[in-house]
């Protein structure tokens, strides 16, 4: 027993000096041979040295989540996502989720959402909100009309569209995901003048996603919007709410915001006050300049354009009879006749708007109307009559 003993000391002995040595395949020779016992302690000290010399590619080889921890930690993203890949999804989304952590920390959201329209979107309620806070983030800093936005509101639609294809009954983010569209077919119609009216409509379809979107913001869109076609009436009212909300912004609180102009619609009155202004100053005070000048004008009225129901002309409910219209999927807008139906979905586009839309398409070749275009056509399918197809 003695000899034994003796013999596993001095095994013990040379291990301790392979390892003091970081002489690693001879330790594991002679514990594997002849000490089977340190055989797990010869891999801890090699996992322990790992990391204290940050052999991050080293360490993942041996212990893959000590591996990507490491990485992680040491702001390598890239080289984690990649190992991470060869892991399966839940690896991989679990550092994803990580990643988009720390950009939205960073104050990046445009680099989360590339993360997630890369590497795709779990539907672990943990990520939720992430996908809250991001969407958020980019309703505050990306424009809602400038063409540059496309590729921002086309991005977070396809990363929605992926999440809510996965979660169906999820309103909030299939809400989320009817923003994100409607703000890429009004960002796609800009500089393309036969789509203004399009594009506007879009605009004033979002007002109905308020207590989403950042408040402020979308009533001086839609106001902008409205005036730059004329429809001054509408534009009168939108950017009188988005004078209040300034106001309301200034105080910290919407007990003086006054709902009269929107009693009749489906625009909601409870909206989060975002804690500073998102429209610049000089913006604000034209806005107001030019409210103030139409108030004395007795042509322009504070009043919303209605329709042959006698609603306001945006609002799906029917406000005489409880009936709810279905929604145009380009500009949002009720569809009351004139229907374009789909082989595969529910959904219908309003027939004048649908061949304008694919008119414009055609003859201006724009990359982002086909984007939409290509959208549509992988969540409805085809039109049900030839006569309006995508082409």
């Amino acid at each position: 027993k003695q000899w034994y003993q003796r013999r596993v000391r001095g095994y013990k002995e040379a291990i301790d000096m392979f390892i003091k040595a970081e002489r690693w395949d001879r330790a594991r020779v002679v514990a594997r041979e002849h000490a089977p016992q340190f055989e797990h302690r010869v891999e801890t000290e090699y996992v322990d040295s790992l990391k204290r010399r940050g052999k991050a590619e080293e360490l993942a080889s041996v212990d893959v989540i000590a591996g990507l921890d490491l990485l992680a930690n040491r702001g390598q993203w890239a080289k984690c996502l990649q190992t991470a890949e060869n892991e399966g999804p839940e690896v991989l989304n679990k550092y994803v989720a990580l990643y988009a952590a720390q950009l939205l920390q960073d104050g990046q959201p445009m680099h989360a959402l590339n993360t997630f329209a890369q590497h795709g979107s779990s539907v672990n309620p943990a990520n939720f909100n992430l996908y809250r806070r991001m969407c958020s983030e980019l309703f505050l800093s990306e424009s809602f009309s400038s063409l540059t936005a496309y590729k921002t509101w086309s991005a977070l639609r396809d990363v929605l569209a992926s999440l809510v294809e996965k979660i169906p009954d999820n309103k909030e983010f299939s809400t989320l995901l009817e923003c994100a569209h409607l703000l890429s077919v009004r960002t796609s119609c800009s500089g393309h003048k036969q789509l203004f009216e399009i594009g506007v409509k879009a605009s004033v379809s979002l007002l109905r996603y308020t207590n989403y979107l950042i408040p402020d913001k979308a009533f001086y869109e839609a106001g902008i919007a409205c005036r730059s076609i004329g429809w001054n009436n509408m534009a009168f009212v939108f950017l009188n709410r988005f004078l209040d909300i300034c106001d309301a912004i200034e105080d910290g609180n919407t007990d003086m915001l006054d709902h009269s102009d929107f009693a009749d619609t489906d625009i909601p009155y409870d909206i989060m006050l975002p804690e500073d202004h998102s429209i610049q100053e000089d913006e604000r005070e034209e806005a107001k300049e030019w409210v103030l000048a139409v108030s004395m004008d007795q042509q322009v009225q504070q009043v919303l354009n209605t329709d042959e129901r006698g609603c306001y002309e945006a609002s799906l409910m029917n406000i005489h009879t409880s009936v709810t219209s279905p929604q145009c999927i380009l500009t949002g807008y009720p569809v009351l006749r004139g229907e374009v139906v789909f082989r595969n979905s529910s959904r219908v586009a309003n027939k004048d708007d649908w061949n304008v839309y694919v008119m414009a398409r055609k003859v201006t070749h724009s990359v982002e109307c086909q984007d939409v275009m290509s959208y549509l056509q992988q969540t409805t399918g085809a039109p049900s009559n030839p006569s309006y197809s995508f082409q």
